[in-house]
């Protein structure tokens, strides 16, 4: 028998474990969920052990995004669920440092310097810091607004009433970056 997206979201989010349980597994155990996320990691450079990895992390967001209210209903569970795999993979890969831009400079096979290299390395840590001191709304949004999801995927994702409101909380969210970047104490949870 297969179960409707608000059946599985008042199960999952009624307080009750065994039903929360209950609800999970009959989400996740779906093959074609599972495959799907695999078939997407080994596809953008990862194995099938990050793949399953990257599934139970999902499914651990997935769970507490739902008990949380942060779903607002405007997708399928299912397409909700993909797009958590998808952001926490790209999330990953880029604090792992294997996702780089490829810029002309490496078709000539020139190298960067050790010295633009430190640099490179310390703005990173630098803006790594001032993420990790927003809140986490600010975190997620910054992250979807990275992957160049639209402020109206954002305003689903993240429950917003509208794309301009949306638009308006990146703004303040890149601000209070900004402001956490040069080290402005006020900065954190905002």
């Amino acid at each position: 028998m297969k179960y409707s997206d608000q059946q599985l979201i008042e199960a999952i989010s009624n307080g009750d474990p065994r039903q929360r349980d209950w609800a999970l597994y009959q989400f996740c155990s779906e093959d074609s969920l599972r495959g799907w996320v695999l078939h997407y990691v080994e596809n953008h450079g990862g194995n099938v052990e990050d793949g399953e990895d990257v599934f139970q992390e999902t499914a651990v967001i997935f769970d507490r995004n739902i008990r949380q209210g942060r779903f607002d209903g405007k997708s399928t569970l299912r397409t909700y669920f993909l797009a958590i795999s998808k952001w926490h993979w790209v999330t990953y890969r880029r604090k792992k440092g294997s996702v780089s831009e490829l810029k002309p400079e490496h078709y000539d096979g020139e190298v960067e310097s050790v010295d633009a290299q430190v640099f490179e390395s310390e703005k990173r840590e630098i803006l790594e810091k001032a993420i990790a001191e927003l809140d986490t709304r600010c975190q997620e949004l910054l992250q979807y607004y990275k992957l160049d999801y639209s402020m109206k995927e954002i305003k689903e994702l993240l429950g917003f009433s509208s794309p301009e409101m949306a638009k308006k909380q990146a703004y303040r969210c890149r601000s209070g970056l900004r402001r956490c970047s040069i080290g402005i104490p006020i900065c954190s949870k905002h």
